[in-house]
């Protein structure tokens, strides 16, 4: 595929301008900072169309907090201004050179694909295994700290080999390096660069080790195939593979059987969401360390909303 060019020049386009500046404050929690964004919508549109058109954007400091359900994570969040200048590079950047050469297989943040889309293809590839081999195996993958370990410099290069436009990688650029590592979850370009980064293993699974039912959601994925043997030598190979981009697969990454249970995207094979047995120990848990001090109130209460979420969700047998 060649690489893109005259990409920028969109990013500053007036209607574009708008939709970003209209998707963002529709998705912006913080009613109170949009009210005043909107109050003075023209002036803010004529400075990103300025600071866009004039090639002077500089990202300014995010702020930082950490999430701890279902798993520990460090978010980051910008203002209005920059969150709609993220959207414009992840729309008119980063979409039309890299969405391109996805397989239909990498479901995470794109359009009808998604976390049900996953489910869909897990469902139904176990559907077709079991029609098809009887029995049959499963290698469940898992990547250790993926955001935070997304290497910035062999990421560039990956951007590199799609994008012609200097403006273009610039700016791209900017966002990257305004991480100190990896890539900060809750940014647009954050999402598409991180489903973009495992294109190579996508195609490597699919193309070189012959996986024809697999399926991947951002760092989490699963190699469908009757021998157990094969998925080993896939799974040595993975591990490889990974290494030279920097990544290692976490302890949770196992074979299995496609008579053993297990989770993926929240679900099982049958499509039903698993149980948290230990859910309410973990609560309890979690109040003491809060009670003693070593953790935070907001720690406790996220663990706490995450228990009351779940357990309408529950299926109990």
């Amino acid at each position: 595929m060649k690489r893109k060019n005259n990409l920028y020049k969109n990013t500053y386009k007036m209607e574009n301008i708008l939709s970003a500046y209209n998707e963002v404050c529709s998705n912006t929690k913080n009613k109170r900072k949009v009210a005043n964004y909107k109050q003075y919508k023209c002036i803010y549109i004529s400075r990103i169309y300025n600071t866009l058109k004039n090639k002077s954007y500089e990202v300014k400091p995010y702020n930082v907090f950490t999430i701890y359900e279902p798993k520990e994570r460090r978010i980051v969040s910008q203002s209005i201004h920059d969150k709609i200048i993220n959207h414009l590079v992840a729309r008119h950047i980063l979409y039309p050179a890299i969405l391109p050469c996805l397989i239909p297989e990498n479901v995470a943040s794109r359009k009808n694909k998604g976390s049900k889309e996953g489910i869909r293809l897990f469902q139904l590839y176990t559907k077709k295994c079991k029609i098809k081999y009887g029995s049959y195996y499963i290698l469940k993958c898992d990547i250790s700290k993926f955001f935070a370990s997304i290497n910035q410099d062999i990421l560039k290069q990956k951007i590199k080999r799609k994008i012609k436009d200097n403006d273009a990688l610039n700016i791209t650029f900017k966002i990257i390096d305004s991480e100190e590592a990896g890539l900060g979850i809750g940014n647009m370009t954050s999402q598409v660069l991180a489903i973009f980064y495992l294109n190579d293993l996508d195609h490597y699974i699919k193309e070189d080790l012959k996986i024809k039912y697999y399926v991947r959601y951002q760092d989490d994925f699963l190699l469908f195939h009757p021998s157990k043997k094969y998925l080993k030598e896939c799974l040595e190979k993975i591990k490889l593979f990974l290494e030279k981009e920097k990544l290692y697969l976490n302890k949770k990454s196992r074979i299995y059987k496609n008579t053993n249970n297990f989770i993926f995207l929240g679900r099982t094979q049958n499509g039903k969401y698993a149980k948290y047995r230990n859910l309410k120990r973990k609560l309890k848990y979690k109040k003491h360390l809060y009670e003693t001090g070593i953790i935070t109130l907001p720690s406790y209460l996220s663990t706490l909303i995450c228990y009351k979420n779940i357990r309408k969700k529950v299926v109990i047998n």
